[in-house]
């Protein structure tokens, strides 16, 4: 299009031309040129041609003369855009290089654009670049540590620095690099996502949670990612601190609560320390609002054993002050099987676990079922299921219980999977389920040892009956 464009503006002014030649060369008269004492007399258009060409004549000598004096420009100018045509190739090549990993090609590369390229910062990226793919951590922190100090490059040589000396296992100045970079005025979200991981994968709870609290002011992190991220960390900042900081510790749990409710292992914890304080009704508190958020097994065992050497009656109250909080959940509907149990209301508890172990037979279900069986007096049956319970799944809830009955044990790094595990998705972790390790055998209740009897008060253990009992009627053996 603009090809036909300057074709017609060219014929136009040719023709215009033709025309204007064409009536000056019919003009009338002639021109007279005094040349000393004689007159030279020139027909008008023929004069007018002379001129134009005469005009001509020193256009050009002024083109020529001129483009002489700016030749030596041109031919650097030349020289220049050939230099940045060749240094932005061998950028370009050297930087796809060293993305796919050909670490010879990207170094030789990297030779090359240092020779021909004018912006350092690039020369210095691609020699970064290179550096990485070659395995060379200290050259690529090197080159990226030069970038920092050019304009413009802050914040991609202190991000190029920490990932570098991350790998290099320098994990002191990764941390230092993120906190610099996190020190500038930027919507770039990786330092505090560097800064923070860092932090976490130590261990340094208290400094993640101060980090999160800059990652909140900033508009980076938020919601309920925000909330779950830090429960865990002042969980395990709780959990992590020593008998003479318990108030402090009290106060990080309180705090993990409000701030995610249905994060079991704060309820589980919280209520624990008030335990030890005396605090039997609070504590129970604080299980019903876990509960209520999120049923686990572990909050159900630790309520039972919130006073010592209590009675049966008010262990039963807890535990369905309990399932009230959740009447309709698996865990509260296995909590009123084990509450029927203890009040020996063997037929209840096999019918409240029958329709459990219909949707999935687990160990801890089998178990349960075991020994609601014995409590019957079904011996066959009851041997029938704990087989069964051999062979059948685990729980991973029910797995984060131990078999002294401690629950949510984790090391530094559990604490540092749920950080993201809970925090990110809502999801828990079960190291213990993961590694097989061993569990609290379900049916039984872990309790705090009691004073001791007389040897004519102690109590004999209960008595198998004496003749076969009829099943429950809505529970029938396997035969058919």
């Amino acid at each position: 299009m603009n090809r036909i464009i300057v074709f017609l503006v060219l014929l136009i002014v040719l023709i215009a031309a033709l025309a204007f030649g064409w009536w000056a060369y019919t003009l009338p008269g002639k021109v007279t040129v005094p040349i000393g004492t004689e007159e030279i007399s020139i027909k008008s258009g023929a004069a007018v041609a002379l001129m134009l060409a005469l005009s001509g004549i020193m256009a050009a000598a002024w083109w020529i003369i001129s483009g002489i004096f700016v030749l030596p420009g041109r031919i650097a100018r030349s020289r220049r855009q050939s230099k940045s045509r060749k240094a932005n190739a061998a950028l370009t090549e050297g930087l796809l290089a060293a993305e796919a990993g050909d670490a010879e090609a990207a170094l030789k590369l990297a030779r090359k654009a240092a020779k021909h390229a004018e912006d350092e910062r690039l020369k210095l990226l691609l020699e970064a670049r290179a550096a990485e793919a070659n395995d060379d951590w200290a050259g690529a922190e090197r080159a990226w540590s030069q970038l920092t100090r050019l304009p413009g490059g802050q914040l991609a040589g202190l991000r190029g620095s920490a990932m570098a000396a991350s790998e290099r296992g320098d994990q002191l100045t990764a941390e230092t690099r993120a906190r610099e970079a996190l020190g500038l005025k930027s919507s770039a979200d990786w330092p505090f996502n560097s800064l923070f991981d860092l932090q976490v994968s130590k261990g340094e709870w208290e400094k993640a949670l101060d980090t999160l609290t800059t990652g909140e002011r900033r508009g980076m992190i938020e919601g309920d990612s925000l909330r779950r991220r830090r429960a865990v960390l002042l969980t395990a900042h709780a959990v992590g601190m020593s008998h003479d900081q318990k108030s402090e510790a009290q106060k990080a749990l309180a705090e993990a609560i409000r701030s995610a409710p249905g994060f079991p292992p704060a309820a589980f914890h919280g209520a624990k320390a008030l335990m030890v304080d005396g605090k039997a009704k609070a504590a129970q508190g604080v299980l019903e609002l876990g509960w209520k958020a999120r049923p686990h097994p572990a909050l159900a065992q630790l309520s039972r054993r919130l006073v010592p050497q209590d009675s049966q009656a008010n262990i039963a109250a807890r535990l369905q002050a309990l399932i009230s909080a959740q009447p309709n959940h698996r865990e509260s509907k296995i909590l009123m099987a084990e509450i029927a149990m203890d009040k020996g209301d063997w037929v209840g508890a096999i019918r409240s676990l029958a329709l459990l172990v219909e949707e999935n037979p687990t160990a801890r279900l089998c178990l349960l079922m075991e020994r609601a069986l014995k409590g019957y007096g079904d011996q066959s049956e009851a041997a029938r299921w704990g087989r069964m319970a051999v062979s059948a799944s685990r729980e991973p809830d029910w797995s984060d219980i131990d078999p002294k009955g401690n629950a949510f044990d984790f090391d530094k790094q559990g604490w540092a999977r749920l950080v993201y595990a809970f925090g990110d998705v809502g999801d828990l972790v079960h190291p213990r389920y993961e590694s097989y390790g061993r569990e609290l055998e379900a049916g039984r209740v872990p309790a705090l040892p009691g004073p001791e009897l007389e040897e004519d008060a102690r109590l004999d253990a209960p008595k198998a009956p004496d003749r076969p009992l009829s099943p429950p009627l809505d529970y029938a053996s396997d035969d058919d």
